[in-house]
């Protein structure tokens, strides 16, 4: 979200992103290789690099991008254990089938979409507050 309220093509970093909002630079840090891997930020190592958007926001569906980042069909993973009930267990279905409504409900949003209106306004402000310091 903050890569989407960033002037289009501009530069920032992982601890900037971070520090605006008071999470581990280490965590964001992963999130933002799977970001990368999966072609939605492209990244720029060394000085002056950083991070920044590698598509338009009004073509990142939010489903595609958790479904990118977290997997799906993981919920239970009935290959595990061995679970005495596999083959014979509806949970494994069930849970599946909720996974992939979640993610055709992400999917009904944008990355544009959940960065307009008052949300939009918060992040110019974050962003802005980010760019002058702690």
């Amino acid at each position: 979200m903050y890569l989407a309220a960033i002037e289009r093509g501009a530069w920032t970093t992982t601890p900037v992103v971070a520090r605006a909002f008071g999470i581990s630079s280490h965590h964001l840090q992963k999130a933002v290789q799977g970001l990368v891997r999966g072609g939605y930020v492209e990244a720029l190592q060394g000085r002056g690099g950083g991070v920044r958007l590698a598509q338009d926001p009004a073509s990142l569906r939010l489903g595609a991008i958790v479904a990118e980042l977290e997997g799906s069909g993981c919920l239970v993973d009935c290959r595990r254990g061995p679970c005495p009930l596999a083959g014979r267990c509806l949970l494994k279905s069930a849970l599946d089938g909720a996974e992939r409504s979640f993610i055709r409900e992400l999917d009904r949003f944008t990355l544009a979409d959940v960065v307009a209106n008052q949300t939009k306004t918060a992040l110019y402000k974050l962003v802005a507050a980010s760019a002058t310091g702690p």
